[in-house]
């Protein structure tokens, strides 16, 4: 039996626990429920990761039973937590918010330095990813423009802009569209 911490935000919010039974593992997963939305669970390990399913809401809780197959458990090497991902949120209508300092939508240093000189952008939450519209200015440099080909163009609130998808760990997402 092993136990690891259930992340959620970066933020341990919860157990699962994993029981070897034969050919398969038993996962067990719980977590306090945040009650904004429908999370999935991610067993991540130090050499990939194994999505296991939405969970459940149960009495304030958010629960998860699974049995893999004791390969695909083992070929993410040494399990490090289960990440719960917000897979939709409830009530929200899919609206841009205006942001003066896109910058401060991320925490990784590479996203935030390439934003400092930005004056706004649009950003929403959309299953579970982060989505950041930056203006498109005719005589300015392609915003992002290291990441260019993750970008969308598209109008946002009347305005031209390259639209990038994130997940959690502020990696840009590959989409066909936005």
């Amino acid at each position: 039996m092993e136990k690891v911490a259930v992340c959620c935000r970066e933020v341990c919010c919860g157990e699962a626990v994993l029981c070897a039974n034969g050919a398969r593992v038993e996962i067990c997963v719980r977590m306090r429920d945040p009650g904004d939305g429908l999370y999935r669970a991610v067993l991540e390990g130090d050499r990939g990761e194994l999505p296991l399913g939405v969970l459940e809401p149960q009495n304030g809780e958010l629960l998860l039973r699974r049995r893999p197959e004791r390969g695909a458990v083992e070929r993410v090497g040494r399990v490090r937590c289960v990440r719960a991902v917000c897979s939709y949120v409830f009530g929200q209508k899919h609206a841009w918010n205006r942001s003066e300092d896109p910058s401060e939508l991320f925490r990784d240093d590479f996203v935030r330095r390439r934003l400092e000189r930005c004056s706004h952008a649009w950003w929403r939450r959309e299953q579970g990813e982060l989505m950041v519209a930056l203006p498109l200015g005719e005589d300015a440099p392609f915003p992002l423009e290291s990441l260019f080909c993750f970008a969308c163009v598209q109008r946002v609130e009347d305005t031209l802009c390259a639209v990038y998808r994130f997940d959690e760990r502020d990696m840009p997402v590959c989409r066909g569209n936005v």
